[in-house]
């Protein structure tokens, strides 16, 4: 499934990618992503073994809904920052 977001770029980086389109007979939506695709990938042993970690970490978080991911991070973040205030004070 593909989901719609915006990306902001500059004039030079757009006639870039519809010089890519041009040529590889797509649109730019498409260059887009092949390009992405391509920077993306892992260039070393030690990339990908990071990339690996990511995909059993997130294949646990399936069924997690991104706004209670957000807001677990939330509340873990104050947590610590009121912990520091804390020990800060004492």
């Amino acid at each position: 499934m593909q989901k719609k977001t915006t990306v902001y770029l500059s004039e030079d980086d757009l006639r870039l990618l519809q010089k890519k389109a041009a040529i590889q007979h797509v649109t730019v939506a498409e260059a887009i992503r092949m390009s992405i695709q391509a920077a993306c990938k892992p260039n070393t042993k030690e990339e990908a073994a990071i990339w690996y970690s990511l995909d059993k970490i997130w294949a646990k978080t399936t069924g997690v809904s991104a706004s209670k991911v957000v807001l677990a991070v939330d509340q873990a973040v104050n947590e610590v920052r009121r912990g520091k205030k804390v020990r800060r004070r004492s």
